[in-house]
């Protein structure tokens, strides 16, 4: 019987969050663990899916941000993260150190900026050091390199499972392969579903590209843009060199500041043996109805092997594995963290732009905050609806 027909008797739950991604995982989890048990949290696919911006072996986790409200966060998702794996008795962070190259004048000035305001350890290198000192670099002359001591890597699926797991320990309760229809707002909300209705007196929206679908009837339209990334894995020369866990690493993660319209990332070998990470920052338009219709693009292709060909060495000219996955993007790269100008017991958290994962505990902290109505542990202005209307 669905809750709809079940009268005065039927359950009603304190809160639903609708997508279990990262972001949905770690809000439920801090939902739960405050108390508020009767809390369930809704996936419109089964569990563990590709579909959307959470699945893959590895997430870049970094300090080392040119936005400063991003690089006062990190500290603190740093510390969550380890409670995290205390928690649940699991290593998730793999501290590689990190590499972040590009002109003086580039986004690299702001993040020497940072972690100078925030004293975090790091070094600043020429590129003749960098070089020198990284086997697999090649830099221009005209480059420097700043070394991020606490960078790294998040194992993804690990860290969104061991979330799910802390959140059903806390009391809480997972229904997958639900698809959220229509919200229906009020004093008790009722979500439809292609499973059975649900009833709520909060719901938190982190559903990744479909949430401007659920918001739209709701009067809301945000300009939330879908795109899709291109993820390659290429092989090396030298592995033991790009290898977590190997004695003579010496690749961390690494990004290079925007140089010609052309910027990349890389991690080194984690998910694939003796394959590293190498992907464009750039991505492509995509229409989340066709979520299981995606391929990679030549042209992101031809700028990563590009990349590769003129900041690097040792690694292949042509990758052994391509996948995709997808991001949400705000105009100005910036978060929404905020309540339904209309219906203040309807939270969202979007547009996460492809650099939120790493920020997790510290989003679901937040989220978690405005549904119980609690005092903000951080500044929620960059991330209000309102400048985006």
């Amino acid at each position: 019987m669905s809750t709809a027909d079940c009268g005065v008797n039927c359950e009603i739950y304190d809160v639903i969050v609708v997508g279990a991604g990262v972001q949905g995982s770690s809000t439920a989890f801090n939902i739960a663990r405050k108390g508020h048990t009767r809390s369930l949290l809704l996936e419109q696919f089964q569990l563990g899916h590709t579909h959307g911006s959470s699945h893959g072996g590895s997430r870049i986790i970094r300090s080392s941000y040119d936005v400063q409200h991003y690089a006062e966060m990190m500290p603190e998702a740093f510390k969550l993260w380890k409670e995290i794996e205390q928690e649940a008795g699991v290593q998730l962070y793999y501290n590689t150190g990190g590499t972040f190259f590009g002109h003086p004048d580039s986004a690299i000035k702001s993040i020497i900026c940072h972690f100078q305001q925030l004293d975090l350890p790091h070094e600043v290198l020429s590129a003749k050091e960098a070089n020198s000192r990284y086997k697999f670099l090649n830099l221009p002359n005209n480059f420097i390199c700043v070394v991020d001591k606490s960078a790294g890597i998040l194992a993804a699926d690990r860290a969104v499972k061991t979330l799910q797991s802390l959140f059903i320990k806390n009391g809480g309760k997972i229904v997958d392969n639900c698809k959220v229809t229509s919200i229906h707002p009020g004093d008790v909300i009722t979500l439809k579903t292609d499973k059975e209705d649900f009833k709520t007196r909060k719901i938190v929206l982190t559903a990744g590209p479909w949430t401007s679908k659920l918001l739209v009837p709701l009067g809301l339209k945000l300009p939330l843009t879908p795109k899709l990334c291109d993820v390659y894995y290429w092989q090396v020369d030298h592995p033991e060199l790009c290898t977590i866990g190997s004695s003579s690493r010496e690749m961390g993660v690494f990004s290079q500041s925007l140089e010609k319209n052309i910027s990349c990332y890389g991690l080194p070998s984690f998910e694939h043996p003796g394959l590293v990470k190498i992907c464009p920052h750039r991505n492509i338009d995509f229409d989340p109805a066709n979520c299981e219709d995606r391929d990679t693009c030549p042209e992101l292709m031809e700028e990563v092997k590009q990349f590769i060909e003129t900041y690097l060495q040792g690694v292949s000219s042509s990758p052994s594995v391509k996948e995709c996955c997808t991001v949400t993007l705000t105009p100005d790269e910036d978060f929404i963290l905020d309540r339904h100008p209309k219906h203040h017991n309807i939270i969202i958290g979007a547009g996460f732009s492809g650099h939120g994962f790493k920020l997790a505990p510290v989003v679901g902290r937040i989220l978690a905050e405005l549904t119980l109505g609690l005092p903000s542990s951080h500044n929620l202005q960059p991330f209000k609806l309102t400048r985006l209307l």
